[in-house]
């Protein structure tokens, strides 16, 4: 039983761990690379949202790239730094 516990624990562990990377050929976005290294590897959005808190103040942005058929990345940028990763796929 604990076997089990414990393979679960680690595979949830490496499933949150991949929202948070991204490769991109050999290279590698990772959360907290700076939005400049986002634009570097992964080049000009397609679209840019802003990201604001339930105030309306703004906080940063929400940065849409067209990959594949189907395929888009989501990058958040907060403060200039890459605050998350999600990689869409339909």
């Amino acid at each position: 039983m604990r076997h089990l516990l414990l393979i679960s624990l680690l595979a949830f562990s490496l499933a949150a761990q991949a929202g948070q990377t991204l490769r991109i050929g050999q290279q590698v976005l990772t959360v907290g690379d700076t939005a400049a290294h986002a634009i570097a590897l992964l080049g000009t959005p397609a679209f840019k949202e802003p990201v604001e808190n339930k105030f309306g103040a703004h906080l940063g942005e929400r940065w849409q790239y067209a990959r594949d058929k189907g395929h888009v990345v989501v990058v958040t940028i907060i403060a200039g730094k890459v605050a998350d990763i999600d990689d869409r796929r339909s």
